[in-house]
């Protein structure tokens, strides 16, 4: 077991009072000419190995473009920007997913994520495969599938040509050795040092020196979720929802599962990557418009437009505010 001693970065005050500490690390790189990443900023061990979750959809979306998938059953931005999210199953997620998937005569029982409650009903609420956060990615894997003339019902097997490619574009995005696990959804992720993490984003999002097919397929996928943030989280409550509408667009945001946060920001050969020890999500909102901020990657215009997330309060279940989040 690898523990890492990682530095307080942001506290719970209750009361003027720290009721509790999120340690943590992040790391800001930069490519340079050669599209290396040099570390130019961070905290904590940039080195540390973790699990991306949902942070890496960007990444493994690329194949939906390069293998023709996308093109094949005439996916729109839309449907691209939902390949890479963990949607709230609003209702115009849910319409989506049912649309990718007729695209290749499929129906929801294709969906191999499980079954959840909408976001704002959990944990309560009727269950579907389709209110899955991650069955965005999931339509996109089985028409992969389908388009590959694989099994539909094989598309989450490691072996299979659709899992094949997705583990390829990420490993040659972060330039790392992946150790594959099971993820929340079901599908494969990755465990890689999360300074590889925030130079594969940094790649995807600044692509002009990668191959001009992924280029290609890296600008068709950060231009669907600029033109379509509401995809990536939600229409309320989603800080990279959020994030990516202030900056419109020159900021690629994505939260994962366990406290992780990457961005990248277009024309900076810059990628954030945060991971929260702990894997409270609540850690990073501020912490990540803090450091692009300090390092001049949003304006404060920008940042002001953000302040629910800069001045993060905790409410309980009577809507009244018990505390705040602090950076240190």
């Amino acid at each position: 077991m690898e523990i890492t001693d990682n530095p307080v970065l942001t506290v719970f005050e209750r009361d003027g009072h720290v009721e509790s500490l999120h340690r943590g690390a992040w790391v800001l790189v930069q490519l340079d000419q050669s599209d290396d990443a040099t570390v130019v900023a961070g905290a904590g061990d940039p080195g540390q190995h973790v699990f991306a979750r949902s942070a890496m959809k960007g990444m493994q979306a690329v194949p939906l473009i390069e293998s023709g998938v996308a093109d094949a059953f005439g996916l729109t931005d839309a449907e691209i920007a939902l390949a890479c999210s963990s949607h709230s199953a609003e209702p115009q997620h849910i319409r989506i997913v049912q649309r990718m998937l007729a695209r290749g005569s499929l129906t929801e029982s294709a969906l191999q994520c499980g079954a959840s409650p909408t976001w704002h009903s959990r944990p309560t609420g009727p269950r579907r495969r389709v209110f899955h956060c991650c069955s965005g990615k999931h339509a996109a894997m089985v028409l992969s599938a389908v388009y590959a003339g694989e099994d539909p019902g094989q598309y989450l097997y490691p072996d299979s040509i659709t899992q094949k490619a997705v583990r390829n574009a990420v490993a040659e995005l972060t330039r790392a050795e992946l150790h594959s696990a099971i993820d929340g959804c079901n599908a494969p992720t990755f465990r890689m040092p999360l300074r590889a993490l925030a130079a594969g984003i940094a790649r995807l999002v600044n692509p002009a020196r990668l191959d001009p097919r992924r280029a290609a397929a890296a600008r068709r996928i950060t231009a669907a979720v600029a033109s379509h943030p509401e995809m990536i989280g939600g229409s309320r409550l989603r800080s990279d929802t959020d994030l990516i509408k202030a900056t419109a667009g020159r900021v690629f945001a994505k939260l994962g599962a366990e406290g992780v946060f990457v961005a990248g920001v277009h024309g900076s050969g810059m990628g954030l990557a945060i991971s929260i020890d702990d894997g409270n999500e609540r850690a990073f909102h501020a912490l990540s418009l803090d450091i692009l901020h300090s390092h001049e990657l949003i304006s404060h215009r920008e940042l002001g437009s953000l302040d629910r997330w800069t001045n993060m309060a905790i409410t309980n279940d009577a809507g009244r505010r018990t505390g705040t989040i602090q950076l240190v």
